[in-house]
């Protein structure tokens, strides 16, 4: 026995000499299973694309932006053969995109190009995670780009939704990134989502992944394998506490209102008529919260509804306003009353319609002209891989959507205003102690908003 483990133990070194010395210590993300290729209908201008899907087992926070720069740098910091200047002009000369992506605890690279350069960019996708060589300080900086803004300071709606749509995936994760520790390569992936009706393209996809090196089979990841058989997204804690998160800015003029909740939907009619709804709320200029918020009040400029989908049947849906420090108070209750109104079916039909056919047309815009939109939707239906024929309900569940059948459904389709996290960014009035009873958390200054968000869950726990 002791000899054998000898002979393995040379083997392993003998292995390792072969590669150079960055890419003997680093880090390999890849599955040591079969990739599983799908390929979707070809995008409809003029492009093709792959995207590479790395599932990332006991995922933080953490750790999703550590992979998150890695993959960054891996595509855009250069190779053996290649500098980070010469991969930009090649990648500007040919047309080609590459976009890292998060989905949940999957970590996505999508690569698109012209259809008739597309046969090369597999190649230099090939050159690119098989030769990476990007530096500590390229990583560093794509690890500092890759950090998430602090509502507390940009006061964007966006921004928050952000930090709240981390906090969702990873509701325990630390906010300090920690430093760079070792190199990461990137090898075989769960997953290959192609968009090309090429058949040599299609060839060389399949090529490509066979080069890339898999993962080691060790008792850990069969465990995780095993446990992944039995768990699943639904298993996953998808909640937001009740309660108020306030920022107090006693200098600022503003204030930002900002109602969310994470919303979970028995199935995708319920999904399409939420969303029709959030998007009548406060979606575009012809919405409820512009006409009366905007228009008759002049009380806020670009008041917003949102829609985030985060999953199969899950979404964050908020309501939001900067209005005058001042009167936030009353601008709130007036954005808790066209919540209202909307819930219980008080919805002009015809805007309704309007919005359905808008959205309609958005879809297939968005399935046939993005390919990081169309992955995201698959990667909802299908988080583990496709089968042969792949049906996505939601789009359906929208082509047969009757507007009068949402408003009627109307309050089964979006929670109760009362379920809603509060969440102020600015000055004005503080919240009364009626307001501060569901829970209430004084975030302070240039602190993340999941140290709120996990201090109200704790506390209603």
């Amino acid at each position: 026995m002791r000899k054998i483990a000898t002979h393995l133990a040379a083997a392993l070194a003998v292995c390792l000499s072969l590669l150079p010395a960055s890419q003997a210590s680093a880090d390999l993300i890849a599955t040591n299973k079969d990739t599983r290729l799908v390929y979707l209908v070809p995008l409809r201008n003029g492009l093709s694309a792959i995207t590479l899907v790395w599932d990332i087992n006991q995922p933080d926070q953490r750790r999703i932006t550590h992979l998150k720069a890695a993959l960054s740098s891996t595509a855009f910091g250069g190779t053996e053969t290649r500098s980070a200047p010469e991969i930009y002009d090649y990648l500007r000369l040919k047309g080609i995109s590459q976009t890292v992506a998060t989905n949940g605890n999957k970590l996505l690279l999508t690569v698109t190009a012209p259809n008739e350069v597309f046969p090369e960019t597999l190649v230099h996708l090939e050159n690119t995670l098989l030769e990476p060589n990007y530096t500590e300080a390229w990583y560093a900086r794509e690890l500092e780009g890759s950090r998430l803004n602090l509502s507390s300071k940009t006061r964007r709606p966006n921004d928050l939704l952000n930090e709240v749509a981390f906090f969702l995936d990873f509701p325990t994760a630390p906010h300090d990134l920690g430093a760079f520790q070792n190199s990461i390569r990137f090898g075989r992936p769960e997953q290959v989502i192609l968009r090309s009706g090429d058949a040599e393209v299609e060839r060389r996809a399949r090529k490509l992944v066979e080069k890339l090196p898999s993962a080691p089979v060790t008792l850990g990841t069969t465990f995780e394998r095993w446990t992944s058989f039995f768990g699943g997204e639904d298993q996953t804690t998808f909640s937001l506490p009740k309660g108020i998160i306030h920022f107090t800015d006693p200098n600022a003029s503003e204030t930002l209102i900002l109602l969310v909740k994470a919303a979970k939907f028995e199935n995708a009619e319920a999904v399409v008529g939420a969303n029709l709804l959030v998007d009548y709320i406060g979606a575009n200029q012809g919405s409820e919260m512009f006409r009366i918020l905007r228009q008759d009040m002049r009380a806020a400029y670009a008041p917003r509804s949102d829609y985030v989908p985060m999953g199969k049947n899950r979404a964050i849906i908020s309501v939001s306003a900067t209005v005058a420090a001042n009167r936030w108070p009353e601008i709130y209750q007036k954005m808790r009353d066209i919540y209202t109104s909307t819930r219980t079916g008080n919805v002009n039909s015809g805007e309704l319609s309007t919005q359905h056919n808008r959205i309609v047309q958005d879809f297939g815009n968005y399935f046939f002209n993005r390919p990081v939109w169309g992955v995201r939707q698959l990667l909802f239906e299908y988080p583990n891989g496709a089968s042969d024929e792949i049906s996505l309900p939601v789009f359906t569940a929208l082509e047969q959507a009757s507007v009068d059948a949402v408003i009627e459904k109307a309050d089964t389709f979006l929670p109760a205003i009362d379920e809603f996290l509060l969440v102020l960014v600015g000055g004005g009035p503080k919240p009364s102690a009626t307001q501060k009873s569901e829970g209430y958390c004084a975030l302070p200054p240039n602190t993340p908003l999941s140290h709120c968000l996990r201090a109200l869950s704790t506390a209603q726990n």
